[in-house]
């Protein structure tokens, strides 16, 4: 890497703004504290850029961006026990560049990568800004790869999207000497948080004229300005007597101190299973998720002999038309409590589902800290013991599902869950946590997940007693065994793609999870992998 200008702001710069953390900021915040410093939350991607600019305007228009977003001139610092961001008013561009134009030797892609894996993998303080970094590598004569690094503090995989779009746009102006065509912010990501927390701040954007939509909506914003007190008390009775633990038998025992250690197992869709997927969920009436979902469910019924289930699910956040071209760490999760008990018929458990997660969609908006207070509060009332014996503020959740559009992500070397099912159009993978599963427990659960999933579609009017049992051989011994070493160094997780919330109108979706996140008005093109989310443990 050569001719890079790096630059920093510390918490105290002179006219820096402070302003209350976002509620994704604040999940990301207490992740990490809760990983005891193992984990590196950074979100990557790589993208081209066909256009016939040089040094100066791709500098030039990654100038914009960051004039543009205060999310990218952010930094985060806990003031008076809470977690604060600090928006300065300018900060040095974070931009390196180096020249792979020259005879390609066959080496180009690997270089490139090399280059896009040692700028993913180096920390950010969170105090200092900015909390990202860019890598731009000139690959011809108007051919660039620009690879782009932040933190989840400040940026999440929609959000790329969207600076990719916009950084597209920036240089085709440059090189065609236009003004560019961007969307109209409403807010700015600090604006949005304060007007998550209930305050007013967003009367004076909409006094300079920047948030002139909402004169159109008055209703909407009313709404939005409500108290979480229902929300509360739909996650408050929603946490009732939940389950302690996911039931399901572990290789290994549950360490005191998780060292987050991952790995994973992957696996092709059989014949057949891709169509039959795309069929069924039109049979039942909805997207695919909600029958991948009742297919984990069933499978966790099977596996562990219980009736009831918790799953995290990702959200965008971006339920109003203001936040659809807001970067910023706006990516949260809501938790999934599926009811397996009666022996529904498999399609009687995807209604189930989607009734769930329609209900946990339009009630995302409550902060994961109040969550989890809420969660430990629950069980206080109830007498239980915290879920599977963890301290209070642990995650109310230890399973977790996604979906990837297109192909799977890269492998990952880390485990935030217990078990984490991510499906994409074709394969799915389990990440899973190796201090608590072996191997072949793994591949035992996704080999079940798909001939599960398979059954259901096949006959979606048997009863859950009625689909294929796990092999015996396939049970894994609830016995201890000596923990394995740890996992590889860095790893990468799949990347959230959490539906991007209402359009215009407000409306709410009827599903939280599976469509792409925005990249501008039109979304991000047609086969476009979504960008890493990248995670560390440095045990």
């Amino acid at each position: 890497m050569a001719d890079g200008t790096t630059g920093s702001a510390g918490p105290g710069a002179e006219g820096a703004r402070i302003a209350r953390a976002a509620h994704g900021q604040e999940l990301v915040w207490r992740t990490g504290r809760r990983s005891g410093g193992l984990l590196l939350q950074h979100v990557a991607d790589t993208f081209r850029l066909d256009a016939a600019v040089d040094e100066e305007q791709v500098r030039s228009a990654l100038a914009a961006l960051t004039a543009r977003h205060t999310a990218l001139r952010t930094s985060v610092r806990v003031l008076d026990g809470e977690l604060r961001q600090v928006v300065h008013p300018g900060i040095d561009l974070p931009v390196e560049f180096t020249d792979l134009s020259g005879p390609d030797d066959g080496k180009r892609a690997e270089r490139l990568a090399e280059i896009a894996d040692q700028a993913a993998v180096l920390p950010f303080d969170p105090a200092r800004a900015p909390l990202w970094r860019a890598v731009a590598v000139r690959l011809g004569e108007a051919d660039w790869a620009v690879v782009l690094v932040a933190h989840q503090l400040v940026c999440d995989p929609a959000s790329l999207f969207l600076l990719n779009a916009e950084l597209a746009e920036l240089c085709a102006a440059e090189e065609q000497g236009r003004a560019p065509v961007l969307p109209d912010r409403l807010l700015d990501f600090a604006d949005h948080a304060d007007r998550q927390h209930g305050r007013d701040r967003y009367e004076r954007a909409r006094r300079r004229g920047r948030d002139r939509r909402y004169e159109q909506d008055r209703q909407y914003e009313r709404d939005r300005l409500e108290p979480h007190a229902d929300t509360a008390e739909f996650w408050r009775s929603r946490l009732a007597g939940r389950p302690s633990g996911h039931g399901l038998p572990l290789d290994r025992p549950r360490p005191a101190v998780r060292a987050f250690a991952g790995a994973e197992v992957r696996a092709e869709f059989p014949s057949g299973l891709a169509a039959a997927l795309r069929a069924g969920a039109r049979r039942l009436g909805g997207s695919p998720a909600p029958v991948l979902l009742a297919g984990y469910a069933a499978l966790l019924h099977q596996r562990s002999g219980r009736t009831d289930h918790l799953i995290g699910v990702p959200v965008s956040g971006r339920r109003g038309p203001e936040t659809l071209s807001l970067v910023g760490a706006l990516a949260g999760q809501v938790v999934l409590r599926l009811d397996t008990s009666g022996d529904p018929s498999f399609a009687a458990l995807v209604e189930r589902v989607r009734d769930v997660a329609s209900a946990a969609w339009q009630h995302q908006e409550l902060p994961v800290a109040e969550l989890a207070d809420l969660a430990d509060l629950q069980d206080v009332a109830d007498q239980a013991e915290p879920s599977a014996g963890q301290p209070p503020g642990a995650p109310v959740h230890q399973l977790a599902f996604t979906l990837a559009e297109g192909e799977l992500g890269a492998p990952c070397g880390y485990a935030e869950d217990d078990l984490l099912l991510e499906v994409a159009d074709r394969a799915a993978r389990l990440v899973y946590d190796t201090e608590l599963f072996a191997p072949a427990t793994a591949r035992a659960l996704l080999d079940d997940y798909l001939a599960l999933l398979a059954a259901g579609l096949a006959e979606p009017a048997a009863p859950l007693s009625g689909l294929p049992a796990a092999a015996a051989d396939r049970t894994p011994a609830a016995r201890p065994a000596p923990a394995t070493g740890p996992a590889p160094a860095t790893g990468r997780t799949p990347a959230a793609r959490p539906a991007p919330g209402a359009g215009g109108d407000g409306r709410a979706e009827s599903f939280p999870t599976g469509s792409p996140g925005p990249a501008g008005p039109e979304g991000p093109g047609e086969g476009r992998s979504a960008p890493s989310v990248l995670l560390r443990s440095t045990q």
